[in-house]
């Protein structure tokens, strides 16, 4: 999605203007580096519900109230975009995101099985499917140690009803019987994916998904429309899409809902004028309309297809927004950091979440978030 979001950008180069966007999966350091040094190399960069936060809340962002203003209509800026902190206007977003269940149909009906609603089913699946010549193995997820397992374990955690960290002290609050369930059940579905899972990110889980090598995965559904494409899946056709799996029959699905888009620097060494035009020419409303398949849109013009429904449907059984608070961040790493000890079976799932509530500790004193 953000190659076409460049792409668009790209198209507003002319004679003193040159755009050169930088497409990385390290976005999120420097990011945050950049926008902490004296002046930004960076005119504007991508965030989301939770890489917005830490940013926001050291001031490092320029309010975007007055531009949101002078150019709402040239550019149709509707409200749905805005995202406000406060009074303020701190990112314009573009899209909305969320992870859930990608499935081999084919599979599916050749094994008689039903669609997943539970990690029951789908485990019950992924056993079935153990014996399956075609693939070589049942299930996919991004287990890389770091963000993408963190992100794992809060999907579950939070379906059970847990807390990253409690709202009245601002101490960890994963580090128990709950946490000891979301880790149990994360082992459970390592039995059933690559050996190699804990160093697999989203970007490997969907070419396994399509070379043909998995039946299921957990991916972002602004991924959905890459299972079609037959330059690089081996698959078109055969993926459908279902909500994320609950915990329990009628619980709520275990995954969280994202918005991405745009910020700007507080110190731009540049035109934040200039710098939120490009951006708005990349979001146009003929762009959603040229491009409706890429992502689920957030503007009015957009027409939900089969690569979204998937994402309005878990929002619709429960899924609730990644919380947008610097803290959940700093609980998000440091179990992403240190879970991966215990499914890796170094550990024990006590130890693994003991040693995550001290890195969330020390993490969240060094922010001043809590008392040393």
């Amino acid at each position: 999605m953000l190659e076409l979001i460049a792409e668009k950008m790209e198209e507003c180069e002319r004679p003193g203007l040159q755009i050169e966007p930088k497409l990385t999966t390290e976005h999120r350091g420097e990011t945050d580096r950049a926008f902490e040094a004296s002046t930004s190399p960076y005119d504007t960069a991508a965030v989301a519900n939770s890489s917005i936060t830490a940013l926001q809340a050291k001031g490092l962002l320029t309010p975007l109230n007055d531009l949101v203003e002078k150019y709402r209509d040239e550019y149709a800026i509707e409200d749905s975009m805005l995202i406000r902190f406060g009074e303020d206007v701190m990112a314009v977003a573009f899209m909305a995101n969320a992870q859930h269940l990608f499935f081999r149909e084919d599979l599916f009906e050749q094994h008689g099985l039903a669609v997943p609603t539970t990690y029951d089913e789908l485990l019950a699946a992924a056993e079935k499917l153990e014996s399956a010549e075609e693939i070589e193995y049942p299930f996919g997820a991004a287990f890389k140690s770091g963000w993408e397992l963190g992100n794992e374990f809060v999907d579950i955690y939070l379906a059970r009803g847990g807390d990253l960290f409690d709202p009245a002290t601002g101490e960890a609050a994963f580090d128990n019987e709950d946490g000891l369930a979301t880790l149990e059940l994360m082992e459970s579905l390592m039995g059933h994916m690559s050996p190699n899972a804990l160093g697999m990110d989203f970007g490997a889980v969907r070419q396994q998904l399509q070379q043909g090598q998995i039946a299921m995965a957990f991916l972002w559904g602004d991924q959905a429309a890459s299972m079609d494409k037959p330059e690089e899946s081996r698959v078109v056709d055969k993926i459908a899409f279902a909500p994320a799996p609950s915990l329990e029959p009628g619980g709520p699905v275990a995954t969280t809902f994202w918005w991405d888009g745009f910020v700007i620097p507080k110190n731009l060494d540049g035109d934040p004028d200039l710098t939120f035009r490009v951006v708005m020419e990349a979001l146009r409303p003929e762009v959603v309309e040229e491009h409706n398949e890429a992502t689920l849109w957030l503007r009015s013009n957009y027409q939900p297809g089969r690569y979204a429904q998937a994402i309005i449907d878990s929002v619709e059984a429960g899924a609730p927004p990644y919380p947008m608070v610097p803290q959940a961040e700093l609980a998000h790493a440091a179990l992403g950091d240190n879970i991966g000890d215990f499914l890796a079976g170094k550990e024990s799932a006590e130890q693994s979440l003991a040693d995550a509530a001290r890195t969330y500790r020390r993490s969240a004193v060094d922010a001043g978030y809590l008392q040393p």
